[in-house]
């Protein structure tokens, strides 16, 4: 989905929209989403952004105009103003097909910290509205609807609900019995989050309609959710909270294609489709692409060169990977919010010292944290220290319930420490968060493994494996349980699908296990034929397969190529232990054998110390005794 073409215009464009949506948030109390659109601004190249673009520096020959300076008196007490210059008078009307921006600045009034005021409203509420703000810092939600419960303006009215809505949300934790108990919060959520419902339904302001979507997300009411959010980003297209709410709603591609239809094309979307698509596990060249192209418009967004290490994390490339974290650590030592990432990667490629000095840098920046209580506790993990990561999953938790990664992580660990109930419960919570977190299906898969449950197992393992349909691990994991109830052709299925995801060092185990089971179907054919494949992959350059990984192949194929004469020896040793009947499973009406290329392998293995060695050394001498009475004969 490429963006679109950004004139320069529009870039000037772009960075009043955003100083504009970063006031409104900030007064909305809308943090994370003002920082967000904060940093995207910085990000934008300066020349868009610096004077004489800005709204109170217009270009000198505009200057001679200006009724009155930026810091005159406000206005009289019939609440009219003196009209400002627009940004819009100073730039080209846009061209069709041109960058869809809103209106430049109005000629509305601003208090004295530059706000813009949208409504009388808002003007006559200007002093309740700033007490109440004052509480709504302090976190005194309560006092803030005691003190804008008869508010109009759509800053006070925002500021209101959402307190009511904060408030709400803290009683429900404080009343839980156990703070880890989703599914009793929500229970306790609802007789609090329906009468707010009730006095949200008819308002259309977009912040509210934010709200609204919010309210119906923590009820667990999907498509309503969706379509409130929707509506409000049309609206208010940089409140990135609204969009990162709706990304967690999407739970398949097909949603997202038709979302992103009903939604109008601009930069936001292409942010949002990047979300999301890393959130489905689907990053690929073209989420590649769609961030190379939102670069060119800001070349200083982190969070866009923090996206590109989550796509080539999420592609498996962890050293591409490792190197992108680096430079997004370089450009800002304080960023948090990849950090979990980086560390579960760090500590799959087992790099234990470069994971604990991480932690110890970030731990003296804040613990106090969700990512970095995460990050700690991945530290004690690589060290084996479950009980004490499981302490830091678990403060993470405290820090922010619905923090996905820290559920998925602590029972990873509960897993080490075959708890396998608790680990099902952590699993279960992490679903209830994210239901498209494979790694937590994955996790409930072996944990009713060890419970030796495997019908469990596969239904959640064929979750994870729709989550992650190119994950070799995850049909791996299923394949096997499928060969413990010896449902070969199952088993045969799943380890033919996790080819396909397969890398370098794991395919040739894949075509082994293929080769053993067709063999265990009597499918000698189809067993030969693997082994083949995998002495084909040994004899590239830098397979880093050795002699002893290719020993069994060598070795099967070998015996392939000698059936008659091992079946004929079968034969004389029955007849001469006096026995009627003998195994010839191995009879095949087909002609002899390569006599040679079975000499070649076996002399192959009898030189290694691989563990068929003395089967080769033996076979080897039939072969030879069988070339001497060939030669005798003739």
């Amino acid at each position: 989905m490429p963006s679109p073409s950004i004139s320069p215009d529009a870039k000037i464009q772009m960075a009043y929209d955003l100083r504009r949506s970063i006031r409104e948030l900030r007064d909305r109390g809308l943090m994370v989403s003002a920082k967000w659109s904060s940093e995207l601004l910085a990000a934008l190249p300066k020349e868009y952004r610096q004077a004489p673009h800005l709204p109170f520096s217009p270009p000198p020959q505009q200057l001679h105009s200006l009724p009155q300076p930026p810091n005159s008196p406000p206005p009289n007490s019939n609440h009219t103003n003196h009209p400002r210059p627009s940004i819009g008078d100073f730039l080209p009307s846009p061209g069709p097909g041109s960058f869809n921006a809103e209106a430049g600045p109005s000629s509305k009034g601003r208090t004295i910290h530059g706000i813009e005021l949208e409504e009388e409203d808002d003007i006559l509420e200007e002093d309740e509205f700033q007490l109440a703000r004052g509480y709504f810092d302090l976190k005194e939600y309560d006092r803030v609807v005691y003190i804008l419960k008869d508010s109009k303006g759509s800053r006070s009215k925002f500021l209101k609900y959402y307190s009511m809505y904060l408030s709400a949300d803290r009683k429900a934790q404080e009343s839980l019995p156990h703070f880890l108990d989703t599914k009793e919060e929500r229970l306790s959520l609802y007789p609090a989050l329906s009468p707010l419902l009730n006095e949200l339904k008819d308002e259309k302001d977009p912040y509210l309609l934010y709200l609204r979507g919010l309210c119906y997300m923590r009820l667990d009411r999907r498509p309503p959710a969706v379509k409130c959010l929707m509506d409000s980003v049309r609206l208010k297209p940089y409140n990135w909270s609204a969009w990162s709410q709706m990304a967690q709603l999407v739970y398949s591609a097909d949603m997202f294609i038709s979302m992103k239809e009903e939604l109008p094309s601009s930069i936001m979307l292409t942010f949002f489709a990047i979300s999301c698509m890393l959130d489905l596990h689907t990053a690929t060249e073209l989420v590649m692409s769609m961030i190379k192209e939102l670069l060119d418009v800001f070349p200083g967004s982190v969070h866009l060169k923090a996206q590109r290490a989550m796509v080539y994390y999420h592609m498996r490339d962890f050293e591409t990977a490792e190197k992108e974290f680096d430079a997004v650590q370089q450009a800002d030592p304080f960023r948090m919010e990849e950090v979990d990432i980086y560390s579960n990667m760090l500590y799959v490629m087992n790099k234990q010292a470069k994971l604990g000095k991480l932690a110890h840098e970030y731990a003296e920046i804040d613990r106090n944290r969700a990512e970095v209580c995460c990050l700690i506790g991945n530290y004690y993990s690589s060290r084996a220290d479950h009980t004490k990561a499981i302490t830091y999953f678990k403060r993470s938790l405290m820090l922010n319930r619905e923090y996905l990664p820290a559920w998925t992580l602590m029972g990873h660990e509960f897993v080490e420490l075959k708890n396998s109930h608790a680990a099902i419960e952590a699993y279960r919570k992490a679903i209830d968060v994210n239901a498209k977190d494979y790694r937590a299906w994955y996790g409930l898969g072996q944990a009713y493994e060890l419970l030796d449950m495997p019908m469990y197992a596969i239904e959640y393992y064929n979750q994870a494996t729709s989550l992650r349909p190119y994950d070799c691990r995850m049909w791996t994991a299923l394949a096997t349980v499928y060969e413990n109830l010896k449902r070969l052709p199952d088993a045969i299925l799943a380890h033919t699908r996790a080819l396909l995801g397969a890398d370098r060092s794991q395919t040739p185990t894949i075509l082994l296990k293929l080769a053993s089971l067709h063999l265990s179907l009597g499918q000698i054919e189809e067993s030969i034929s693997y082994h083949r494949k995998i002495l084909a992959l040994g004899e590239k350059p830098g397979n880093g397969l050795n002699i002893n990984d290719l020993s069994s192949s060598y070795l099967n194929i070998a015996e392939y190529e000698m059936r008659d004469i091992i079946l004929q020896q079968q034969r004389e040793q029955a007849q001469e232990e006096g026995e009627d009947e003998y195994d010839d499973s191995m009879s095949l009406d087909q002609d002899k054998g390569d006599l040679a290329l079975a000499s070649q392998y076996l002399e192959k293995v009898s030189q290694s110390n691989a563990p068929q060695r003395d089967r080769a050394e033996e076979l080897l001498r039939v072969l030879r005794i069988k070339e001497a009475k060939m030669a005798a004969d003739l």
